[in-house]
C-alpha cells in the first residue's frame, strides 16, 4: 500500500471510547427506534418503502454549521395513501435545514414544498450558501422553476444566480466544479448553453450572478457523452472522458492554448484508464498501464491506481488489489462502483473507494486516515465513512452503517475528542431485528469463482429454508455489502435471500466481465443456477421452495431461470424486466440516442443483430420465445412510464403466458418508470410481492 498507516493517537482513541461508553447525546433526533417496534421480525412493509431521513449533509468551512437536505416531513414513516402523482412528488422534494453545531439550534431555510424544494447545496464561505431548487411536480411546472440560488445563512441577500432553460434540445443547467478560496466572491461552474451535450466552464459571481466564460468543453460528436471530468484547484478543466459509438476517448485541456486534444483512444474491452483528479503535470488515474499492454492478461486483469504523467505518458503504480477492481473502468468498458472523494473546500483528494467483499477506502491524508482508523475501532463490524468536514478537518461528520444498519450519522470534534450522535436515517426500523448479510463464494461448473451474498432471517435455523434468488440489474453492475431494503423486507418475511455476482458483474476484473459476452441465458444464468444448487446442497435452501425475483436485467434472469431451468423455481417475480431480446435489439430503446455511446460494447456483450449467428443466439436466449417451458407462476410488475425497458415487454409476456394458459399476475404502476421511486408505489409493490410469495412458497 502506498500510504503510511501510523497510529500515534492512543490518547485520542481512549477519549473516543470513553465517550462511546457513555450515553451518546443527540443533537437532532431525540427518540429511540426500539420504542417504535415490538420484538418481532415482521417489520411493517411501509418501513422499507419510506424514504430515508437525510439525503445530503454539508459542513461549513469553519465547522460551526451543517446544512441538511431531507424530506419535507418530521422523523417518522408516514406514507400518504393517496395515489395521485402530486402526492408522491411532494415527498420527493427536499427541505433545507441549517443546524448550529455549537448550540444545537435548527433553522429551516426552505420548506421542501413547491418551487423551494432543494436538490443540492454547497458552502462557498462561512456564511453563504448556494443551492439548486426545483418544483416538486416537474410535469406541471415550467423549466424556469429550476434555478441555482445564493443566500446568506441568516436568509439575507438571497439571489437567483442561474435560471435553468432549454437550448439545443437539452435542459441547460449548471454544476459547481470548484470553489475559489482565493476569490471568495466567485465559484467555477460548468453549463451547457452553447451545446446541449457539452459543458463549458465559467467563473460565476455569487453575489450578482454575473458569469465569465473561462474555457469551452471538448468538441465532441453530437452522439458522444462526457464523464469523468477533472479540474484544477482553480476550476480550469484538465481532462475528460467521452464515449461515442465505437470508442472511448480521453481528452486533455491545454489552458495556454485554450484547446482540447484527444489524449488517448480506446475501444471497449481493451485496456484503458480514467482520470480521477490531478494537476497539469500529474493525474491520479484508475485502470491499466496502457504503455505496457494493449490487451488484457493476468498482469493487468484488474483496474489499478496509478500516478500518471500526461506529458511523458508514464504510469507509476500506487495501489492494486489482487481480487478486485480499484475504481476506474472494468474491462475497458464499464465503471466499477466507487470513485474519488474530493474535499470541496480545498479540491484535494481525500480518499478513493471501491468494493471488495465489503467497502474499501484508500486515504491520501494521514491525519484523516488515523482519525478514520480510530472511529472504525469505535464501531466494530460497521462501515465508517467520512461524509463532510471542516476546512481544517478537525471537525467531521461520519456515516456508520452495515447490512443491518440503514445508517447513523455522528459528529466528531477531534480537538475536544467528543463524538455525538446526530441523525438516524430510518429511525422507524429497529436494527436489532434486521438480518445480517454475509459474503459467500462458490465455484461455477466451468471452474470460475463466483462471489455473492446470503442473508439468513434473524433467529432462524438457516437450514431447509424458503429462499428468494435476487439477481441484480445491469447486468454490468454488482451487488455490494450494506443495507438493502428489498433484501431486509424479504428476510423479515422469513426468506433466505441469495444475491449472486454472476459473470458480467463489475468489480472482479476484465476476465470476469468479458467472458459474459453473448452469454445471456447461458453461462451467466448457469452461475445463478450453480449458486442455487450450492445452497441446496449446503442445506440452506429447501429445493421445493425457491423463488427468483429480479429487476431490469434481473428481470431477464428471472424469466430465463423460469424458462431454461423450469424445475428449479416454485415462483418468479419479473420487475421491469427484459423478456424479448429481439425487441431489445430492434426496438424502442436499443437504437435510441440513449444507447449511442454504447453501440460497440453492447454488440460485444448482447450480440450484433446484423450477424446471422448472433441473431440465432438472440432468438435462442429470449425468454419470450421459450415461455412454453415455464411451469411456475409469474408476478409481472412494471412502470407505465419506463423508457428503458418499455412496458411492451411486460405486455408481450402477459399475452404469451395467457395464450399458453400459464399462471401469472399483472401489476402496473401508472406513474412509475424503470424502478418504483415513490413511497406509495414501493409499498404497493412490497404488498404484491409478500402476498405472491406467501401463496407459492408457504403452501
Amino acid at each position: 500500500m502506498f500510504f503510511t498507516q501510523n497510529f500515534n493517537s492512543f490518547l485520542l482513541k481512549q477519549k473516543i471510547m470513553k465517550y462511546l461508553s457513555k450515553s451518546l447525546y443527540m443533537l437532532i433526533v431525540t427518540f429511540s427506534s426500539s420504542m417504535l417496534l415490538s420484538e418481532n421480525t415482521n417489520i411493517p412493509a411501509e418501513y422499507f418503502a419510506c424514504y430515508s431521513n437525510s439525503y445530503e449533509m454539508q459542513m461549513s468551512p469553519d465547522g460551526n454549521y451543517l446544512t441538511i437536505v431531507s424530506p419535507p416531513r418530521e422523523n417518522k414513516c408516514d406514507i400518504e395513501p393517496d395515489l395521485r402523482k402530486g402526492v408522491e412528488d411532494d415527498f420527493r422534494g427536499g427541505k433545507l435545514t441549517l443546524f448550529n453545531l455549537k448550540n444545537g439550534s435548527t433553522t429551516v431555510l426552505t420548506s421542501g414544498k413547491g418551487s423551494s424544494s432543494v436538490s443540492g447545496v454547497r458552502w462557498v464561505s462561512n456564511d453563504r450558501l448556494i443551492f439548486t431548487a426545483s418544483p416538486t411536480n416537474s410535469a406541471a411546472k415550467s423549466i424556469s422553476a429550476y434555478a441555482m440560488w445564493g443566500m446568506n445563512i441568516d436568509g439575507s441577500k438571497k439571489r437567483k444566480l442561474f435560471e435553468f432553460s432549454t437550448a439545443q434540445g437539452a435542459i441547460v443547467r449548471p454544476s459547481l466544479t470548484s470553489l475559489l478560496p482565493e476569490e471568495p466572491n466567485y465559484i467555477m461552474i460548468s453549463e451547457n448553453s452553447r451545446r446541449g451535450s457539452v459543458d463549458d466552464y465559467y467563473k460565476l459571481n455569487i453575489n450578482t450572478g454575473a458569469k465569465k466564460k473561462i474555457a469551452n468543453g471538448p468538441d465532441v460528436d453530437d452522439a458522444e457523452w462526457i464523464s469523468n471530468v477533472i479540474v484544477r484547484t482553480d476550476g480550469i478543466p484538465l481532462a475528460a472522458v467521452s464515449n461515442r459509438i465505437d470508442e472511448w476517448r480521453i481528452w486533455r485541456y491545454f489552458p495556454e492554448q485554450k484547446k482540447w486534444e484527444v489524449h488517448f483512444t480506446n475501444k471497449c474491452q481493451k485496456p484503458t484508464f480514467f482520470p480521477l483528479s490531478g494537476s497539469d503535470d500529474t493525474w491520479l488515474v484508475a485502470g491499466q498501464d496502457v504503455s505496457k499492454y494493449d490487451s488484457f492478461n493476468d498482469e493487468n486483469d484488474k483496474s489499478k491506481l496509478f500516478s500518471y504523467d500526461p506529458n511523458n505518458r508514464t504510469f507509476e503504480l500506487l495501489y492494486e488489489d489482487a481480487e478486485y477492481d480499484v475504481a476506474g473502468p472494468v474491462g475497458g468498458c464499464r465503471q466499477a462502483q466507487g470513485g474519488a472523494s474530493i474535499d470541496e473546500k480545498t479540491n484535494e483528494l481525500i480518499y478513493v473507494s471501491y468494493y471488495g467483499e465489503k467497502p474499501v477506502r484508500l486515504f491520501f491524508d494521514d491525519d484523516v486516515q488515523q482519525t478514520n482508523d480510530m472511529l472504525e475501532a469505535a464501531f466494530p463490524g460497521q462501515d465508517v465513512r467520512p461524509v463532510t468536514w471542516s476546512k481544517d478537518r478537525n471537525k467531521l461528520v461520519i456515516a456508520v452503517s452495515s447490512s443491518t444498519n440503514p445508517g447513523d450519522y455522528y459528529y466528531f470534534d477531534k480537538e475536544n475528542g467528543t463524538l455525538s450522535f446526530l441523525w438516524d436515517r430510518s429511525p422507524w426500523i429497529n436494527r436489532n431485528i434486521l438480518s445480517p448479510k454475509q459474503p459467500i463464494s462458490y465455484i461455477a461448473r466451468d471452474g470460475l469463482k463466483i462471489h455473492g451474498y446470503l442473508t439468513i432471517p434473524l433467529n432462524s435455523s438457516g437450514q431447509n429454508m424458503p429462499m428468494v434468488v435476487h439477481p441484480h440489474g445491469g447486468p454490468n453492475a454488482r451487488d455490494t455489502f450494506g443495507y438493502d431494503p428489498y433484501v431486509q423486507f424479504l428476510a423479515s418475511r422469513g426468506y433466505a435471500v441469495f444475491q449472486p455476482n454472476f459473470r458480467g458483474s463489475t468489480g472482479y476484473g476484465a476476465k470476469h466481465y468479458i467472458i459474459a459476452n453473448k452469454q445471456f441465458g447461458k453461462t451467466m444464468q448457469d452461475d445463478i443456477t450453480d449458486g442455487v444448487n450450492y445452497l441446496i446442497n449446503k442445506g440452506v435452501a429447501d429445493r421445493d421452495r425457491i423463488a427468483i425475483f429480479g429487476g431490469s436485467y434481473g428481470g431477464y434472469a428471472t424469466m430465463a431461470g423460469l424458462a431454461f431451468t423450469p424445475d428449479l423455481y416454485a415462483a418468479g417475480i419479473n420487475y421491469v424486466g427484459v423478456v424479448d431480446l429481439e425487441l431489445l435489439q430492434e426496438g424502442s430503446n436499443r437504437n435510441s440516442e440513449r444507447f449511442n455511446g454504447f453501440y460497440h460494447e453492447l454488440r460485444l456483450e448482447w450480440g450484433d443483430p446484423d450477424l446471422p449467428e448472433d441473431m440465432d443466439y438472440i432468438i435462442e436466449t429470449s425468454p419470450l420465445r421459450q415461455a412454453a417451458n415455464i411451469k411456475a407462476p409469474v408476478l409481472i410488475m412494471h412502470g407505465a412510464q419506463d423508457n428503458n425497458v418499455k412496458l411492451v415487454h411486460a405486455k408481450r409476456l402477459a399475452d404469451r403466458l395467457q395464450s399458453l394458459d400459464k399462471e401469472y399476475e399483472w401489476y402496473v404502476e401508472p406513474y412509475e418508470g424503470h424502478g418504483f421511486g415513490g413511497e406509495q408505489s414501493r409499498l404497493n409493490m412490497f404488498g404484491k410481492v409478500e402476498t405472491f410469495l406467501d401463496k407459492h412458497l408457504n403452501k
